[in-house]
């Protein structure tokens, strides 16, 4: 009991402190006197608006209730009465939207929104205190009175914790309820006597409590802070690997910022910010087709229903592009991972841990890797293998459009390796691919099949005269290549062509009806295209 007794004394030597009077030596300290002023100031806001309901309650009973006869209501007492039964509704209201504001900036609120809390419940609690003298003044039995009124101021003093300049209008009003009260039985030097204690005893509970509560908070504040703090270390930790790191509360619907970078267009001044000021950066900075799925990962029902599967690893991943200063997109990768509260700093137990890191490179890599493996290394046309799959795709999505598969061969290339040499045969196969990408449109598909053979599709082709056109231009500008190159006799092809869905419905079909017209063009005397021999 002792013990107890000097931890309180503890407490309330700290009192100038808590009241602001007093400023605190060291910055951390500063700090979480911060956090208790504000979390005292959000809690009273949640009490008030509770108690307001309270409040009506009791005002009702006494206008309406039979052992309240007591009450001798003059002149226009009634309608004032309800008067302030439609202004506490309103209160209530008004109150209880500005407490759902508070308690989603949670630590990071405002200095307005807290200036306009702490303005709101000062003002309620002067014109509470004041309609208890009303109803002193309108008992008509001082001690039926004192019943009613006793525990009423009681429960307004332990309601809210008033700072001094926010309590000096509810305590001077309470103050003066209580010579008002003890007037009721005479005004005379022991009335204001008897008045004395009771206005101490205001004073010491009002003391008590707010030292009591703002140490907790205070208490509350330091925790946070220490958390935080090892928090802000692991960012640093994360500084060599990870260029942003976030934890989320699912719960608060809070997001502490971890780790920061200049380099990105979203930016954050604060460590703690709501999770729609976290999210909302979606629209601007990510890339127009990665929006749906930021927007996807980023939602608290979806994080929930995929931590919570059965066959979960409690990991959500993603790529996505963000903007950087330079107004330009760089991919970064975005891995959102469940992790267990190990100090008890959240409420449901958990929080998520929100990693970015920048993969720019690692994806120009990709790419040229994937390039690599699709494209001939010679003539920088799609290989066969890459060939093939870009045209089963095109005609399994476009079955109702007209395609044109072609086959092409240099005639009397071996020859030409044989007499020239393969760099001359390599300068051939490159010229060659050259005028392919000349006189085919960019959504055509174009590869090389292996040695001499080239693969074309023409796609969505209306006519077949516009085939013979396409080919007549191709073998004249390879023809005029091999003369103005200086190369003995002329340079020509043979080819052969199928038409889907004529020919065939596969590229399987489609390429053996090309191959026999290839070979029938060769048999010919070369230096020609036919089509397929179900269509001569």
């Amino acid at each position: 009991m002792l013990d107890a007794f000097k931890d309180f004394l503890s407490k309330l030597s700290r009192i100038t402190e808590y009241y602001g009077l007093k400023k605190p030596d060291e910055e951390k300290e500063a700090q979480n006197l911060a956090y208790a002023e504000r979390m005292r100031v959000i809690s009273n806001l949640r009490r008030t608006v509770i108690f307001t309901v309270f409040l009506i309650i009791y005002l009702v009973i006494i206008l309406s209730a039979s052992p309240f006869k007591a009450i001798e209501f003059k002149g226009g007492a009634v309608v004032a009465s309800i008067a302030g039964i439609a202004m506490l509704g309103a209160f209530m209201v008004t109150a209880s939207k500005l407490y759902d504001k508070a308690i989603k900036a949670g630590a990071s609120l405002s200095e307005k929104d807290q200036k306009s809390i702490q303005v709101m419940y000062s003002i309620f609690w002067t014109i509470y205190y004041g309609i208890l003298i009303f109803c002193e003044y309108n008992f008509t039995d001082w001690i039926v009175g004192l019943a009613v009124w006793m525990p009423m101021a009681i429960m307004g003093l332990l309601v809210p914790v008033y700072s001094l300049p926010e309590g000096f209008l509810p305590m001077s009003t309470l103050t003066a309820s209580v010579f008002v009260l003890f007037q009721q039985s005479g005004f005379n030097f022991k009335t204001i006597a008897a008045a004395i204690p009771a206005v101490v005893m205001v004073i010491v509970i009002t003391d008590i409590n707010h030292v009591e509560r703002v140490n907790a908070f205070y208490q509350e504040g330091k925790t946070i802070g220490e958390s935080f703090a090892s928090r802000r270390r692991l960012g640093n930790v994360f500084e060599e690997v990870y260029d942003m790191a976030f934890e989320l509360d699912p719960q608060k619907e809070i997001c502490l910022v971890l780790r920061n970078n200049d380099k990105y267009a979203v930016k954050y001044e604060k460590d703690v910010i709501t999770f729609d000021e976290f999210t909302d950066f979606a629209a601007d900075v990510v890339h127009p087709d990665d929006v749906p799925t930021t927007n996807k990962i980023l939602n608290i029902d979806y994080l929930s229903a995929e931590f919570s599967r059965e066959d979960s690893n409690n990991q959500v991943y993603a790529e996505v592009r963000l903007l950087t200063d330079n107004d330009e997109y760089s991919w970064v990768s975005v891995l959102l991972t469940k992790e267990k509260n190990v100090d008890n700093s959240y409420e449901n137990g958990n929080y998520v841990l929100c990693l970015v890191q920048n993969i720019e490179e690692r994806k120009k890599n990709e790419d040229r890797l994937k390039l690599e493996a699709e494209k001939d290394p010679l003539t920088q046309l799609y290989n066969k293998m890459t060939t093939r799959s870009l045209i089963e795709e095109c005609i399994e999505k476009n079955p109702s459009a007209q395609h044109a598969l072609i086959i092409i061969d240099i005639d009397n290339f071996k020859t030409i390796n044989d007499t020239r040499g393969h760099a001359v045969g390599d300068q051939i196969l490159v010229a060659f691919a050259n005028e392919l990408g000349r006189n085919f449109r960019e959504t055509d598909i174009l590869g090389r099949a292996g040695g001499d053979e080239f693969v074309v599709l023409i796609k969505n082709i209306q006519s077949i005269a516009l085939v013979c056109d396409k080919l007549q231009q191709l073998t004249s500008a390879f023809k005029r290549y091999g003369i103005d190159s200086g190369f003995p006799g002329r340079l020509s092809t043979s080819i052969g062509v199928a038409v889907f869905s004529k020919d065939g419905t596969t590229y399987e079909e489609l390429f053996k009806k090309a191959d026999a017209a290839l070979y029938e063009a060769k048999r010919n005397g070369k230096d020609q295209y036919k089509f397929s021999i179900t269509r001569s």
